[in-house]
């Protein structure tokens, strides 16, 4: 017989955590391991007791839910978080998932619901994942091979505020470039209505992130396996909807919760966006540990940029989450890059030089540049040293919490809105 799934419940209500502790006990496979009633007393119990699963309330006087659940994800990363919540809005699922969350549960809450969430995220832990590859020859069926996951997966999103700036061609070309080095990576084209990474890739949309989201309440790695298609590169993509307006059913709560399965599932996470500062790409730029920010040599580029740096401060993001990408240098030509360094007063880790003829020819044939004649030139060289940045940086480092200042999370403002006027001064 399996090992019972231990569970610690956190709950500064005495008689919720006795309702919740009623719905488990007769689940043959569940086991409460303990009772918490203040955020101190659930992270000491953690460290002493090592759950599997925390039921954690996310509203208790001092330390609260968000707190207490970052702290142990932290100390104790074996214990996976699900969080109770009388709030079901987007951004207490945000601020949750931002804390180390795995799940979310609305009270009240049957126990059904809660039996198949403990039993979902448990199966989600990070493990051993399996993937499928394709062995060359005539007759060659799929290989399951074992794919050991030492740590989640770093999530990097790529975004411009200004349309145009190649967001899509450095996403692509950088999880090309990861999965060459034996990295396991995941495109996820969250450009919900007008993505270009199937055309980019040439991929014919058989399969998109609505067919995730028509059985959100399926969602775990089994189902997503069913769905990512396999590059010939070995880069697993997610495709955007094949229609926009099929984008309308797509909500930033389905986007968050899928990152965090993908999180478990592969090394690397890596998000196409649109240059739309909506809800959804929020949330993608919120549980991002690290932010790719393209911009390129005009005015109108670096004005928004500009910006865009205004807005991450008033998220509370760690200066060092937003690395600056300078796409399609023109070399002496307008405004120099030591000038937008200066402009912006902040590093850039990477400039690549312009190469539109090699750009266009590896989007027209749906050849990566890093996998073609293209890796040779000079746009080729820059996306490649890019990955290899990023491998220096990212891929020996397990995530922390998505970059944003710790001791401000739980007061990050609450809606887009509030992300975008209620900074306070």
């Amino acid at each position: 017989m399996s090992e019972k799934i231990r569970v610690l419940i956190v709950d500064d209500l005495p008689e919720t955590r006795e309702n919740v502790r009623k719905l488990l006990q007769f689940e043959p496979d569940i086991e409460v391991i303990g009772q918490a009633g203040t955020g101190e007393q659930a992270i000491e119990m953690a460290q002493e007791h090592q759950p599997d699963i925390i039921l954690m309330d996310i509203n208790m006087p001092g330390v609260d839910g968000i707190g207490a659940s970052q702290t142990i994800s932290e100390l104790v990363p074996r214990s996976q978080i699900i969080i109770m919540s009388v709030q079901s809005d987007s951004d207490y699922l945000r601020r949750a998932m931002l804390a180390g969350a795995r799940d979310f549960l609305t009270k009240p809450f049957g126990g059904d619901e809660l039996i198949t969430a403990i039993r979902r995220v448990h199966d989600k832990r990070p493990a051993v994942s399996t993937r499928t590859t394709v062995k060359k020859g005539v007759g060659a069926g799929p290989v399951v091979e074992e794919h050991v996951v030492t740590k989640e997966a770093n999530v990097l999103t790529v975004f411009s505020p200004k349309g145009g700036s190649g967001c899509t061609t450095i996403a692509i070309n950088l999880a090309v470039g990861l999965a060459k080095r034996n990295q396991k990576v995941v495109l996820v084209d969250a450009s919900l209505q007008f993505g270009d990474v199937a055309v980019m890739m040439n991929m014919k949309s058989i399969t998109s992130i609505i067919d995730i989201v028509e059985r959100m309440n399926e969602l775990d790695p089994e189902l997503v396996s069913t769905v990512v298609q396999v590059h010939r590169s070995g880069v697993h993509v997610l495709l955007a909807p094949p229609r926009p307006e099929m984008a309308d059913v797509v909500t930033d709560q389905n986007l968050l919760a899928l990152i965090e399965v993908l999180r478990q599932m592969y090394d690397f996470v890596i998000v196409d966006t649109s240059s739309n500062l909506n809800d959804i790409t929020l949330g993608l730029l919120d549980i991002a540990d690290q932010i790719v920010l393209v911009t390129q040599q005009s005015l109108p580029s670096l004005k928004n940029v500009s910006r865009f740096f205004d807005l991450s401060e008033g998220l509370k993001y760690k200066s060092d989450k937003v690395w600056l990408v300078v796409n399609r240098s023109v070399g002496k030509s307008g405004i120099s890059v030591k000038d937008i360094s200066n402009i912006l007063k902040r590093p850039i880790i990477m400039t690549i030089p312009i190469g539109d003829s090699i750009a266009n020819a590896a989007a027209d044939q749906g050849v990566p540049i890093v996998s073609g004649a293209g890796l040779k030139e000079p746009i080729g060289m820059a996306l490649n040293k890019l990955t290899e940045h990023v491998m220096q940086e990212l891929a020996n480092k397990q995530p922390t919490s998505n970059g944003r200042v710790d001791s401000d999370l739980e007061e990050a403002p609450k809606g887009m809105l509030g992300k975008l006027f209620g900074r306070k001064s």
